[in-house]
């Protein structure tokens, strides 16, 4: 069941999230300026396909009434909800799936990058899976008058999907394997993906999908472009005043509007995700730590390795030093 409802419950604003390995389970945690909380614990799925296709997912139980948010880039993307209930919104695209009656899922297209938004209830045991396409996989597969094509068209086309009991059971065996490691269980899961995805495109036709008229509204909704525009420019010069000037807002409006809906100040937000890329780069032994240091902002390496040691809890040297 696919719902849009607005409901009064106040929740805990949080802009960034981070994932850690605690003895068996894992935690997805909040990443604020002086505190982290847990908001999630399970066994979570992270896969990716040479960018081309990446799955998300996994079972967990939230730990805690909170709110997440990240910049989502142009992508086909497939929700499946085996368990519990969700809701989730693509700048003011909103879903709301439960699984009260039966397992659901849906299929959203975004044309042009957007923010994402995903609310967190404590005691909400959760069982999903997110099959994420880029477009240009989509394009090379589609011909033009293919109904796949055209829904790809669409900025925020959606359209709910039917599961029947083969996709199940596709569900279920990539849950079972969250963690592939071996050259035949990532082929396994690769086929799997591949087959699920093709059996929720094949739902497509050239008039099933709804199409959303692409406004925003709010506040929020200008923080989030202003997310978007950080996400795009991390490479580059993001002071206060480049950033006000962008928007065409003071420096002190941008920096109480952010820190109102996100709970974190922009530079905060800035060095966090800077140090989440240079985390990313150091394991997969793409650059050295000077290097990353450089890359994330820090003209002093050691300046570098302590603010990683406070994001992460270990310095960059035991990440760097199992490649």
């Amino acid at each position: 069941m696919i719902l849009s409802q607005k409901e009064n419950r106040k929740i805990k604003k949080v802009a960034l999230t981070k994932k850690i390995e605690c003895h068996d389970k894992e935690l997805i945690l909040t990443q604020e300026r002086t505190r982290q909380t847990p908001l999630a614990e399970g066994d979570f799925i992270a896969y990716c396909f040479d960018d081309n296709i990446k799955v998300h997912g996994g079972t967990s139980l939230e730990l805690a009434d909170s709110n997440m948010m990240s910049a989502i880039p142009s992508s086909v993307i497939v929700t499946l909800l085996l368990k519990g209930h969700l809701k989730f919104s693509y700048d003011d695209l909103e879903f709301h799936l439960n699984t009260k009656s039966e397992p659901c899922a849906v299929i959203v297209n975004l044309a042009k990058p957007a923010n994402f938004r995903r609310e967190f209830r404590a005691g909400n045991q959760v069982s999903k899976l997110n099959i994420i396409m880029h477009p240009s996989w989509i394009a090379q597969r589609a011909g033009l008058d293919c109904p796949v094509q055209q829904f790809t068209r669409y900025h925020k086309a959606h359209q709910p999907i039917a599961l029947d009991q083969e996709m199940l059971e596709l569900a279920q065996a990539l849950m079972a394997l969250s963690h592939p490691q071996t050259f035949q269980e990532k082929m396994q899961f690769e086929i799997l993906t591949h087959t699920l995805a093709a059996r929720v495109l094949n739902q497509l036709t050239h008039d099933s999908f709804k199409m959303e008229a692409d406004t925003l509204c709010s506040h929020y909704s200008q923080v989030a472009h202003i997310v978007n525009y950080i996400e795009k420019h991390l490479d580059q010069d993001l002071s206060l005043e480049r950033l006000a000037a962008q928007f065409s807002m003071s420096v002190s409006n941008l920096q109480r509007r952010f820190k109102q809906n996100l709970n974190l100040t922009v530079s905060g937000y800035i060095r966090i995700r800077r140090l989440e890329i240079a985390k990313l780069q150091l394991e997969r032994g793409q650059i050295t730590i000077t290097e990353a240091a450089y890359e994330a902002g820090y003209q002093h390496p050691a300046n570098f390795t302590n603010a990683f040691k406070r994001t992460f809890g270990v310095p960059p040297q035991q990440i760097y030093a199992t490649k």
